[in-house]
């Protein structure tokens, strides 16, 4: 829940620009509250203060170590609920199985994700 008590708002860590533009207009759509982080040193005190309903991955993140990150914030006991949705080339079944066992909540390939981006927030980030 953030600090004005609304429990919809996203954190994604993407760098791809496709991707950010399409996730920012969905959100801005619906009017969800989004927060890009390209730096994850530090993301776990920060969601101590204001905790996301979804967080998006990109898992083929340069900038970020999308795996670690997932992995950090499942083991962290206040932050284990939060949803992590990953997405992915749909070739790449070795990454997306490393993201399950790193704890990733829902992964969905590029293409479905892109296609299907509102309805997935709607969906994950209004609960």
């Amino acid at each position: 829940m953030t600090k004005t008590g609304h429990n919809q708002n996203i954190i994604a860590i993407v760098d791809d620009l496709f991707f950010s533009s399409k996730i920012r207009e969905s959100a801005k759509t619906l009017r969800l509250d989004l927060e890009f982080i390209k730096d994850t040193n530090g993301l776990i005190q920060k969601l101590h203060y204001g905790k996301p309903s979804l967080i998006i991955i990109d898992l083929n993140s340069k900038a970020s170590s999308p795996l670690e990150t997932i992995k950090e914030l499942k083991s962290s006991p206040d932050l284990k609920d939060i949803i992590i949705l990953g997405y992915i080339s749909h070739v790449q079944t070795e990454l997306k199985d490393e993201a399950i066992k790193a704890g990733c909540d829902l992964i969905f390939p590029r293409s479905k994700f892109s296609n299907e981006l509102k309805e997935i927030l709607m969906k994950y980030s209004m609960k």
